[in-house]
């Protein structure tokens, strides 16, 4: 038995939700193999549809996309900072991390994205700042489609908001980034707290799922919290060795054979053990194998 069509429009733009060119194409020929054959009615409007979104994607994987706007990815990882257009995104870039960029007061300054590095306990951090999204961006209004694209491939995502304007803004953002399938860990940015608290109890009775940080940037307030969540956001671990100026950044789980790969390509073959001192180790200076499991914050010496 068929389901109303208006359910199964539904379920069409679930499956197909977050997919792109081929992928794309081929969920929708499956579907159109699973639906009934019907040449009349709502079923056939259904199909019609269909069809016409097939040749929408083929023409898009067409397109050659000359000024394709992308970042080469730098430093342990990579953050996008996003927001709605004049939120304030470079002028918070430029507190975190002092680049030298354009600010003014006028919507859409950032006409593609910049990257910078923040600094967060020794370990460098890529920071992008994305042009205003808008909403439909998912449509590809206002370019969306290829910030969305560039956001996708981020560690993490610090959501900018303005306290003193409208959290529709933030409502508006979180949708582009759901229906572009974008599941990131995110955080909110909420400037100007120094203005007053009560916009921030509100924008935390409405999100009360999501980390929000008030911050300042004209006051320099909760800066250096942000950089502190916006590492957590990335899910790396800082491990230290005998260069204590210098922590490694590592995935959360690695072993001392993962840091001994990344600081020489020869300590592994020529490992003996390891002396570790820190939240993994049962006491300090503790002798360890390769299989070592590391955490947050250890001191390890690789004795070859």
């Amino acid at each position: 038995m068929a389901l109303p069509h208006v359910i199964q429009m539904q379920l069409i733009k679930k499956r197909i939700k977050g997919k792109e060119g081929k992928q794309k194409i081929n969920e929708l020929k499956q579907i159109l193999e699973e639906l009934p054959s019907f040449t009349s009615g709502a079923y056939a409007e259904i199909r019609a549809w269909i069809q016409e979104e097939i040749g929408k994607t083929k023409t898009r994987a067409k397109v050659k996309h000359q000024d394709w706007i992308g970042v080469k990815k730098e430093g342990a990882a990579q953050i996008m900072l996003v927001g709605a257009p004049n939120i304030g995104k470079s002028s918070l870039l430029k507190a975190l991390s002092d680049i030298q960029i354009k600010v003014a007061n006028y919507a859409f300054t950032t006409l593609k994205p910049i990257p910078a590095i923040i600094k967060y306990e020794g370990i460098e951090v890529q920071l992008v700042e994305i042009p205003g999204l808008i909403e439909g961006a998912h449509e590809d209004k206002g370019g969306g489609r290829r910030l969305l694209g560039i956001i996708r491939g981020a560690d993490g995502i610090i959501l900018m908001h303005d306290l003193s304007r409208n959290t529709d803004e933030v409502k508006m953002i979180l949708k582009e980034l759901d229906e572009a399938g974008i599941e990131k860990p995110l955080i909110i940015a909420a400037n100007k707290i120094d203005l007053g608290t009560e916009n921030l109890e509100k924008l935390r009775k409405e999100f009360p799922d999501k980390t929000i940080l008030p911050i300042s940037v004209k006051q320099r307030i909760g800066l250096e919290e942000l950089k502190k969540q916006a590492w957590k956001l990335t899910g790396l671990i800082k491990v230290y060795t005998q260069n204590k100026e210098q922590p490694i950044a590592l995935p959360k789980g690695a072993t001392i054979k993962q840091l001994a790969e990344k600081v020489h390509k020869d300590f592994v073959k020529r490992f003996k053990f390891a002396i570790v001192t820190g939240k993994s180790a049962k006491f300090p200076k503790q002798r360890a194998g390769l299989g070592h499991v590391l955490k947050d914050g250890d001191v390890v010496e690789i004795i070859t």
